[in-house]
Order: C-alpha cells, then sequence, then structure tokens
C-alpha cells in the first residue's frame, strides 16, 4: 500500500465508471489504466457491461503503476421498458453466484450479437462475427461493436447513423431482437449476494427517479451524482435525492473511448476521493 500513499493528497481525485474493450470501450485494460494515471488519477473502477474480467487482468499492473483500482461492474437490468444500469463495487470477484450470472448474460449478448450480424446479411451488410470477439478480447459483445464494425467497413457514416439505419430498437434488423436482462432488483441483490455495494448508474439518461425509493428497499446504496450532463441544477437535484434517501453520492465518466476534444475523459468530472471512501466505510459495515 505504500506505493499508493503518494496518491493520496487533498486533490485526490478518484473515476469509478469507465470502459475498456471487455464491453464496449476503445482501450485495452492496462492502457486503460495508463490514460487514468496520465489524467492524475488516485483511483478507479473499470466497470464493464456483464462481466468483471477487467478487475483480475489489471489488478497487479495497477498495484505495480501505484493506482488504487477497486473491483467495478456494470450489470445491465429491465424494467417497464428502460434499461436501468446497476453499478457494482466492492464486490467478492470470486463470488460463484455473481460469476455464474455474468457468465450467462455474456452469452446472451454473444447469442443476441450472432443473430444481429445474421440479419444484417440478409439485407446485404456483411459482418465479420470473429473480428467482433477479437475487438472485445473475450468480453461482453455489444451492438456498439457492431456500430463500430459498421462504420470501419463504410455501410454508414456515423456511430449514430449505424443505430438510426440499423441497430436502433424500432429498426427492422432488431425487430423482436432483446437478449434476456435481470430486473434492478435482481441485478441489485446479486451485486448485494457478493459482497458488493450497488449503485444506480446514470439516473438522469434513465429518467426514472420515481422508481428509487423502491430500489432502497431493495438494498440501493448510491446513486450517480457525478456525470456528464448533469449541470448545477441536476447535480443538486440528486444530490438532495441523495440525501433524502440516505444513498451514497458517486459517479464517473463513464469514459469509452478517448476523444479530440477530451470530453467523457477519466478524471474530467474531478470527484474527490471522499466519494471512495465513503463506498469502504459502506462496504466495511456491511462485513462487521
Amino acid at each position: 500500500m505504500a506505493s499508493l500513499t503518494r496518491h493520496l493528497t487533498q486533490d485526490a481525485h478518484v473515476d469509478l465508471h469507465m470502459h475498456s474493450t471487455l464491453s464496449d470501450g476503445g482501450l485495452p485494460v492496462k492502457e486503460l489504466i495508463d490514460h487514468c494515471i496520465s489524467q492524475g488519477l488516485s483511483a478507479i473502477a473499470i466497470t464493464d457491461h456483464d462481466n468483471i474480467d477487467s478487475y483480475e487482468e489489471g489488478r497487479e499492473y495497477a498495484e505495480e503503476m501505484g493506482i488504487e483500482y477497486i473491483p467495478g461492474v456494470e450489470v445491465s437490468s429491465y424494467w417497464e421498458g428502460n434499461d436501468i444500469h446497476i453499478l457494482g463495487y466492492l464486490y467478492e470477484p470470486t463470488h460463484l453466484g455473481l460469476n455464474r450470472t455474468l457468465i450467462s448474460l455474456k452469452q446472451r449478448r454473444r447469442e443476441r450479437a450472432t443473430e444481429i450480424v445474421r440479419r444484417l446479411a440478409v439485407h446485404g451488410v456483411e459482418i465479420n462475427y470473429e473480428k467482433l470477439e477479437k475487438k472485445t478480447h473475450g468480453g461482453s459483445i455489444g451492438r456498439a461493436h457492431i456500430a463500430s464494425a459498421l462504420v470501419e467497413e463504410e455501410y454508414v457514416s456515423t456511430f449514430q447513423d449505424a443505430f438510426t439505419r440499423y441497430l436502433g430498437n424500432s429498426t427492422k434488423v432488431m425487430e423482436g431482437i432483446e437478449s434476456e436482462k435481470l430486473t434492478p432488483q435482481q441485478a441489485i441483490q446479486l451485486i448485494l449476494d457478493a459482497g458488493g455495494i450497488p449503485v444506480m448508474a446514470h439516473p438522469s439518461k434513465t429518467n426514472r427517479d420515481d422508481l428509487i425509493p423502491s430500489l432502497v428497499e431493495y438494498g440501493l446504496k448510491g446513486i450517480e451524482v457525478y456525470c456528464h450532463g448533469h449541470g448545477s441544477s441536476c447535480f443538486r437535484k440528486y444530490k438532495e435525492i441523495a440525501k433524502k434517501n440516505d444513498l451514497l453520492c458517486c459517479g464517473g465518466a463513464d469514459f469509452h473511448v478517448p476523444r479530440k476534444d477530451t470530453r467523457y475523459a477519466p478524471g474530467s468530472l474531478r470527484i474527490p476521493y471522499d466519494v471512495l471512501g465513503k463506498l469502504k466505510n459502506v462496504k466495511e459495515g456491511a462485513c462487521v
């Protein structure tokens, strides 16, 4: 732990929401860790979608490089027509139930991706599935990977165009396709069972504030208050919701790929280290 002490200055800050190539991010785990170090971060969590492989892959490297690295994941869930993502922190990475469930979710994502690729071919759009697998390095395959492939193969000019023409929920290609997902209650319980801290991701994007009190009853421990897209009024709103429901204020840049304008870069929100400290306190309290 001595190697970490140099980071814990009064200005120490963290980022607890980002993605690697093991889900829909643009950087492999070690490169992402290096990128976070270059941004001056003291502690991070890589929260890939529905898999926790990034923690084991990067744990020793992060320790060598002197950056604190905690277990993270973003679990997909679905309720009443809405995608609701539940972040999990400080879980036990070897927990059998967690690993079995995430492996099952990963397989469902692969089956959905296979079907999307097949349907695209019917429409004259040829995407190599093996190339998709290589991009994820064994992780989850999502629509973002397919969208990137469509841009690379010049079937569309932009990422958004890929969703507008082929991958959006209302397109012919996606008609009737949906990977089976957990409910938010199941996602929360999965994280709790593994000894972790469940947090609701990007609540303003999810736009289901009405669900927060009931999710608290199921064991939700925090919400993301520090988010890109949260202006000052939105930040105050969710901070007040967190206070009212006795929830932790968490957050992160939700980094996926490097951008020239550096928006969404790890560390761009300057989240104080105390946010992670409070997560640890809740974890320690649960273990007493």
